[in-house]
């Protein structure tokens, strides 16, 4: 092929893509635009499948339901709901998907439905009351301040009782709460990794004779999400993380646990999962359950670009039946530190 051919081609093969990216964006703001038409649907008692089914009929949208969504929903595709959308596409779905913290994405040709960041807090298939717990959890705000009645302040505020736990974390809670009420600490930190109260500091008592009044309203209300994510369970708050826990059975007092992040992500990598596939590939259905777990999957220690081809030659190597294989859950692996410079003294 010579040099004037092969500049044909290329401009040939420059063209098409071009034409193919036109039609692609063509078909987003085509998207884009029926999200912003308005809307008059009401449905009563339907599926959250058959919801997406009927609002996509009438709005001439695509709505796909992706498996992690159906994973954190209470009963999945068949979970039941009633909803009356009024004006924009795109904000009556917003407000639709904010129950079950769950959010839209527009695509090319489809919007697909994920879960929001907001559920790790729940750890496996939520139920109704974790998700109602979870969004008075997010929006209701502590405005008053028991001193130093931490557990009495958060019941207040949340409107129920809810156990913070483990105990021992209280003390850095109503240290925030003192200081957003303009008040000195009580306690005094260890330093080191513990970071736990060791000694009970007392304020210097005022002078006056009256008595010092037992609850303050914070001139800046904040919400458990914003305490609880400045509680130090290791070196750095990004360490701790929290979960709704307790609700298993009718009548029992939900929990909300504090712990570092190895001890929670243990917990995702051992929660109990219903969930069956059919004519899947196996490196889709591997990623899904790894997905659901937050986490990476190995195959005897192969690298993960090898997970799919090292599962299937197992599963071919032990002949036909149910299969059991090596997996590895873990955190993904992170790099050596290089060895610190020394530098000698002269």
């Amino acid at each position: 092929m010579n040099v004037k051919n092969l500049v044909r081609t290329l401009l040939v093969v420059v063209t098409v893509i071009c034409v193919s990216s036109s039609y692609v964006r063509a078909d987003k703001l085509q998207l884009q635009k029926k999200l912003s038409q308005d809307v008059e649907i009401r449905l009563n008692n339907v599926t959250i499948a058959e919801a997406l089914e009927k609002i996509g009929q009438q709005a001439g949208v695509k709505f796909a339901l992706s498996d992690e969504a159906a994973w954190k929903l209470p009963q999945g595709e068949a979970t039941r709901l009633s909803v009356a959308l009024t004006g924009p596409l795109a904000e009556s779905m917003t407000e639709m998907l904010n129950a079950f913290f769950t959010r839209y994405a527009a695509g090319d040709e489809e919007i697909t439905i994920y879960p929001r960041p907001e559920l790790e807090h729940i750890i496996g298939r939520p139920t109704t009351r974790q998700l109602e717990l979870l969004k008075v959890v997010y929006t209701k705000t502590i405005k008053n301040y028991f001193v130093d009645e931490v557990q009495t302040t958060i019941n207040e505020a949340l409107g129920q009782e809810v156990l913070i736990l483990p105990i021992h974390v209280h003390a850095q809670l109503n240290n925030f709460l003192r200081q957003l009420a303009g008040k000195d600490p009580i306690y005094e930190e260890q330093t080191g990794r513990s970071r736990r109260p060791v000694a009970v500091i007392k304020p210097p008592q005022p002078e006056t004779t009256e008595p010092e009044p037992t609850e303050y309203e914070l001139p800046t209300p904040v919400t458990l999400v914003q305490l609880l994510s400045q509680v130090l369970i290791e070196d750095e708050p990004t360490h701790t993380r929290w979960y709704i826990s307790g609700m298993d059975f009718p009548g029992q007092s939900p929990e909300i646990r504090v712990v570092n992040s190895g001890t929670f992500g243990e917990l995702r990598r051992n929660q109990m999962i219903d969930i069956t596939y059919r004519d899947e590939q196996l490196d889709k259905i591997l990623q899904s359950l790894a997905n659901r777990a937050g986490s990476w999957l190995e195959v005897e220690g192969r690298s993960s670009e090898l997970l799919a081809t090292s599962a299937e030659a197992i599963c071919e190597s032990r002949g036909p039946g149910p299969k059991q294989l090596p997996l590895h859950w873990g955190p993904p692996k992170r790099p050596p530190r290089p060895p610190a410079k020394v530098t000698s003294a002269r």
